[in-house]
């Protein structure tokens, strides 16, 4: 179903701050999300956007799809070989182009919608659907270029309920103290085998995971303010879908597609922020001079150009920058910055499943790494290393990684940080880099626990 409409955009005068603003409409909905930005160069943060109670909930499955319709607790289950497609025949289409998004499908992408795409040996139960959105027909937008801020419609304007936007009290969470699923015994265990996977010539490389899990009461609205104060990061998210709510703080672009321009940044390779200045200096000099660690970037960056690659105009993938050091609250790590042209024979639903997952995730090769993954790590990864973001109406698109991110079901928090293994992968060493990783996640939700 296709509905071609252009936006209605409405000036919205009001003092208070973007996360205010959001607090207020947010309060009481089922369904809203927040994506931001807090460090990242203007260039590359142009927009805000918030919105609240999608017309339609959309759950994909391996086979089938579900829609939930203008919050009517009755869905309707619609079989198909082909979930994103069955999602993209739902989105109206609009030429408005003036900014990337103006509307759209916003959600989660689970790490295991990868079997949407790859015939991939599954050894653990997978419990949440593979993908879940809300299409967002209207929503406020602030041009964090101008400072002007909007709300945008197409067929129902409900500004009347923004008219009594004021600062909202904050509201308290609780959370138990987060404990480790796996310990340094265990991931030493895990790593050892992939070990021999790597030394076999199977693979080169891989990412393996830990998580924490803890309890929640509570609004995790103010989790997320505890976040994005203990880690500001290019991508900022709050995303609540019922009783499942997904945090994050990822410093990592997944794909973005802007007038059919594509974008990438693979992160890889990893050192810890220092005790002083001149410590984290060094690091980073450390860092930019490990031939081990510039190969194994190399590597990923060459994974992610030839993704890429698969839906660009041939001789158009280029990288942008190359093996910039990224500082962040509590690492630092090489980023290189990789664009193309997309081929007209495709649109941004093509170019995500040709990218996703991010190789930075996996390890390479990608679907060799993935069954790895799959062997050695304890549970189905869910939301972790999937991707949170929008498919807006116009045919732009950006995605996040889910990474450095808190993800909520039902009371129970997760938080989950990898490191990639190679040849010769400390065990000590990966195990504190997934600690750190976890850190400002854990010390958000430890806020809570000390309450």
């Amino acid at each position: 179903m296709n509905i071609f409409g252009e936006p209605n955009l409405t000036p919205l005068y009001t003092d208070l701050e973007p996360f205010e603003i959001y607090r207020s409409i947010s309060y009481n909905q089922e369904d809203s999300f927040l994506f931001e930005s807090l460090d990242r160069p203007r260039r590359l943060a142009e927009i805000t956007v918030m919105g609240f109670a999608p017309v339609s909930k959309i759950r994909g499955y391996s086979d089938y799809i579900t829609v939930q319709r203008n919050n009517n607790n009755n869905t309707t289950t619609h079989r198909t070989d082909d979930p994103f497609g069955a999602l993209q025949e739902m989105m109206r289409t609009s030429t408005y182009d003036k900014y990337r998004y103006m509307g759209g499908a916003v959600g989660i992408v689970n790490y295991d919608a990868v079997t949407l795409t790859e015939e991939l040996p599954r050894a653990h139960h997978i419990p949440q659907p593979l993908f879940e959105f809300g299409l967002y027909d209207d929503g406020i937008l602030i041009d964090n270029h101008t400072g002007e801020t909007f709300y945008f419609w197409y067929d129902t304007d409900r500004s009347h309920i923004l008219d009594n936007m004021q600062v909202q009290q904050h509201r308290r969470f609780q959370t138990t103290t987060p404990k480790p699923e796996t310990d340094i015994n265990q991931f030493t265990e895990m790593i050892n085998r992939a070990h021999r996977y790597i030394y076999d010539g199977d693979i080169f490389q891989v990412v393996l995971s830990r998580r924490f899990s803890f309890d929640i009461t509570g609004d995790p609205l103010e989790l997320y303010a505890r976040l994005r104060h203990l880690n500001p990061s290019p991508y900022m998210f709050h995303l609540k879908q019922g009783s499942r709510v997904t945090i994050g703080a990822s410093p990592e672009m997944l794909i973005r597609i802007t007038k059919n321009h594509v974008e990438t940044f693979p992160i890889a390779g990893t050192r810890p922020i220092g005790d002083t200045k001149e410590e984290t200096a060094r690091l980073a000099e450390e860092l930019k001079s490990n031939i081990k660690e510039l190969a194994e970037h190399t590597m990923l960056v060459d994974l992610g150009r030839n993704d890429i690659g698969r839906v660009c105009k041939y001789g158009t993938v280029k990288p942008i920058s190359l093996m910039e050091v990224k500082r962040f609250s509590h690492v630092q790590h090489l980023v290189t910055h990789v664009a193309g042209e997309m081929d007209t024979r495709y649109n941004m639903f093509d170019a995500f499943k040709a990218v996703f997952p991010a190789g930075t995730v996996t390890g390479a090769p990608k679907v060799r790494a993935m069954e790895i993954i799959d062997e050695l790590e304890s549970k189905s990864r869910g939301p972790y290393a999937g991707a949170v973001g929008y498919f807006s109406y116009n045919g732009c698109c950006d995605f996040a990684i889910a990474i450095r991110s808190i993800f909520i079901q039902d009371g129970k928090g997760i938080v989950q940080s990898g490191a990639g293994i190679v040849s010769d992968a400390k065990p000590a060493q990966e195990f504190a880099e997934t600690e750190k990783k976890s850190g400002a996640m854990l010390q958000a939700v430890m806020d809570g626990a000390e309450t």
